[in-house]
């Protein structure tokens, strides 16, 4: 069951960059991460309470059997837990956002695969959880996906396709996302495993409440862009791209009802490693909605980035 869950949540979410991308054609990137998540929460809302007040089904139905009206109860380690994730949800939330504005879909999706990498040199360091053979094998993978994504640029020096790739405008902000992405799932699994009973959509729901409220002055308190005409005012670029906005509103939406589900159901190695081939689409949608090229190296790229994710969940 975890796997249907994990896998609609990466489909829907695959398509959340484009419908991004075209929005920050001319709204601010802070406005956009705003917008987009402040809309999302009545959707949210209302699956999250369908969710929490009926249980789900077995395996062979995901239709639900039977709905109670119990308030779900929280511990400390809950509250710390969720803060965390908030806060390192709403630091990558900003910077994606940032990255989609400066560089191409196809191009940060794959970088936010990165965080498995992340996960295992943060636990190595602060842990001291030596990764294995496998791990270090899948680390290694990573970096080749990468080098991928720009290897045509391989002609002109060995190491510059890399050097190429982390010079460009936002991909550093992509890269750092990834980061910070790489211990949110951890914290929210720890989350909705200190509170009875336990409830995906019930974090997904609060703690996008929280990352809204954080953004909100980011958005509604911006300094005009330099490239932007006086006359517009901040809230026009949302008004040019309404069904960009609603359409990304609803994903929002509904891919954490679906995601945090799977995070509550499946082991969170397991899940993430579905989540990861939401990259592989973007691209898909980046070509035939965008018109962005380099779909083959980019396509490589990803698909090995993904086998490195795999091999360090192992």
């Amino acid at each position: 069951m975890y796997a249907l869950f994990a896998l609609l949540s990466t489909v829907l979410t695959s398509f959340l960059p484009i419908l991004n991308k075209r929005i920050l054609r001319d709204a601010q990137p802070a406005l956009v991460a705003w917008a987009v998540n402040a809309c999302s929460l009545p959707i949210l809302a209302a699956g999250t309470f369908l969710f929490t007040q009926c249980r789900i089904a077995p395996l062979q139905s995901i239709v639900p059997l039977s709905c109670t009206t119990q308030l779900p109860q929280l511990d400390g380690i809950f509250v710390v837990a969720l803060l965390a994730s908030v806060a390192c949800n709403w630091a990558a939330t900003l910077l994606s956002t940032y990255a989609l504005d400066k560089a191409d879909a196809s191009l940060v999706s794959p970088l936010l695969t990165f965080n498995p990498a992340f996960t295992l040199l943060i636990a190595w360091v602060a842990l001291s959880e030596i990764p294995s053979l496998m791990q270090t094998i899948g680390v290694v993978v990573i970096l080749l996906g990468a080098y991928l994504l720009e290897v045509e640029e391989a002609r002109t020096g060995l190491l510059v396709p890399l050097l190429v790739l982390f010079r460009q405008p936002g991909t550093l902000f992509a890269i750092i996302a990834s980061a910070l992405w790489g211990t949110t799932t951890v914290l929210e699994k720890l989350a909705i495993e200190h509170m009875t009973p336990p409830s995906g959509p019930f974090v997904a729901l609060t703690g996008t409440v929280l990352m809204v409220v954080l953004l909100t002055p980011g958005a509604v308190l911006p300094l005009r862009r330099t490239d932007t005409p006086a006359q517009k005012g901040i809230w026009s670029g949302l008004r040019g791209h309404p069904r960009a906005l609603i359409g990304a509103a609803l994903i929002a939406g509904v891919a954490p009802l679906f995601g945090f589900t799977a995070i509550a159901l499946g082991l969170v190695g397991n899940v993430t490693a579905l989540f990861k081939l939401s990259a592989v689409f973007t691209i898909l949608w980046a070509r035939l909605f965008l018109g962005e090229g380099n779909l083959r190296q980019r396509l490589l790229g990803a698909a090995v980035m993904i086998v490195g994710g795999l091999l360090v969940s192992v």
